[in-house]
């Protein structure tokens, strides 16, 4: 079983842009807060659409989303609420930037995001 903040160490690993806002985010709140980071303004969330909207060109939103696809749904409770709810959930809506991030999910989460946004 792999808990939320062993997910968060291992998308820090796997893509090393993100260390100095993991560090910024442990410094500031003394502890990791997986949806925390994920979640609230200007956190990995939006790190992913700034780069899918190209603005960040640091980041490869593409294996982004496929690491995500690694960890989703394997059985890791922890793991899949900090997706569900501070990545899918926090996704652009219809007529905002970014929103066409959402056709490039892979299958599994976006299923998922349809039965969180089903008249989106």
């Amino acid at each position: 079983m792999t808990t939320a903040s062993e997910f968060v160490q291992a998308f820090v690993g796997r893509f090393p842009v993100l260390r100095p806002d993991y560090d910024d985010h442990v410094e500031d709140m003394g502890e990791l807060l997986p949806h925390v980071i994920f979640g609230i303004g200007e956190g990995f969330t939006d790190r992913i659409v700034n780069a899918y909207l190209q603005e960040d060109d640091s980041l490869d939103w593409r294996s982004v989303l496929e690491f995500f696809d690694e960890y989703f749904d394997r059985g890791d409770r922890d793991v899949d609420e900090v997706l569900v709810t501070s990545f899918l959930d926090m996704l652009p809506w219809p007529n905002q930037p970014g929103h066409g991030l959402v056709d490039q999910l892979p299958k599994r989460l976006r299923s998922r995001l349809d039965l969180l946004r089903p008249a989106a």
